[in-house]
């Protein structure tokens, strides 16, 4: 094949979430020499499509309704399919499980490579949809991951190792640093804090383990606060049980903020406690602000945060020890600084814009050309 190469990169929606953030950056940062990427997706709403259209593109929308399991379904892989031969595309990368799964099909109709995505452990995949993202992540060309915890999941799944690339998280530094020297926007807190970003979506995320250790932290460090930035369904319970905890007037839920990296800049401490993580978006963030890093270990965060360099490991679901690291962080401002410097280098050194692009570059030049025989998707 000689020219670009056209890149269909479709997406459920553009929310502001970690996986959906890498995603738009993959499509700004493309390269357009050798590749064409045309943005699709089954919603066009989202915090992240003003940014996608200001920079000229407009995703084509293929809406099943809200359930694969709709006779809707069919009709849409068909029209899929035809967008893809009609419009000569050469590649379908999928981001999520039912873009995944709609996407993989309509590639293979269509007679192109497919590549489907992989950025968590499956926490929120239930019921039916396990199986399925473990059968079409056997039958896509290439299974992308972003952490090695992820790719032994696929293995076990059944997916053969040498179709599963791991590609790292990226994190646009120059971009970064010049949002972090802005003022937060109001309401802004105090600075200093300990800050914990991830949605509310999920008890996943572990915040309500964190408000325990909180607790405990106040008990010696009265002056502490935290922070939290993300917003979802669990916010009024959270808040609810800070209330009960009694720490409420040291605990402050920002919601959605789009200045996080302002945020960063004047904190003391970045904190995860989740139950499962594939390569947090935030963990980076925080370590590109120079903060040490209270985390659990699960999931792809030792691959992150490297105990007592970086920051603390920690059992998830431990509030008491998660506790006493916090403690020993705002117990020494240079041991912050020593761990939040060497936390940025790597970053600098492992999850830079430039590595980013040069691991999705060459995963898209070795399917360039691929001709993919067209299948039929009854058997598993």
């Amino acid at each position: 094949m000689t020219g670009r190469t056209k890149v269909l990169v479709f997406q459920n929606r553009f929310l502001l979430g970690g996986q959906e953030r890498q995603t738009v950056l993959n499509v700004l940062t493309m390269d357009r020499a050798r590749f064409e990427p045309i943005v699709a997706c089954l919603k066009a709403d989202g915090e992240l499509v003003p940014e996608l259209v200001a920079a000229g593109f407009r995703p084509v929308v293929f809406d099943v309704g809200g359930s694969m399991l709709r006779p809707r379904t069919a009709l849409v892989v068909a029209q899929l399919a035809r967008f893809i031969r009609s419009n000569g595309i050469g590649l379908v990368h999928a981001q999520d499980l039912y873009t995944n799964t709609l996407g993989t099909i309509a590639a293979g109709l269509a007679g192109v490579p497919a590549i489907v995505t992989r950025v968590d452990l499956n926490h929120s995949v239930v019921g039916y949809k396990r199986p399925v993202l473990a059968w079409v992540s056997r039958r896509a060309d290439r299974v992308l991951v972003n952490a090695l915890c992820i790719r032994d999941l696929a293995i076990r799944e059944g997916v053969e190792p040498d179709r599963i690339v791991v590609v790292r998280n990226g994190l646009d530094l120059e971009a970064f640093d010049r949002a972090a020297r802005r003022a937060p926007q109001a309401p802004a807190p105090e600075a200093g804090g300990i800050v914990c970003i991830a949605n509310m979506h999920h008890p996943v995320k572990g915040q309500t383990d964190l408000l325990l250790a909180m607790k405990e932290v106040l008990r010696e460090r009265p002056e502490a606060h935290l922070v939290f930035i993300g917003d979802g369904v669990r916010r009024p319970h959270l808040e609810r049980s800070a209330r009960q905890l009694g720490i409420a007037e040291r605990c402050h839920f920002l919601g959605h903020r789009l200045d996080g990296p302002a945020i960063l800049a004047r904190a003391s401490i970045c904190v995860s406690a989740s139950y499962a993580e594939g390569i947090s978006n935030a963990i980076l963030e925080g370590m590109a602000a120079r903060l040490p890093l209270v985390a659990t270990a699960v999931g792809g965060s030792p691959e992150l945060v490297r105990d007592g360099v970086t920051g603390y490991l920690v059992p998830p679901g431990a509030p008491a020890a998660l506790g006493r690291r916090l403690l020993d962080l705002l117990a020494s401002a240079p041991r912050r600084k020593r761990m939040g410097e060497k936390g940025r280098r790597i970053v600098e050194r492992e999850f830079g814009l430039s590595e980013m692009r040069r691991s999705y570059d060459a995963l898209y030049e070795d399917l360039t050309g691929l001709k993919v025989p067209r299948v039929m998707y009854g058997a598993a």
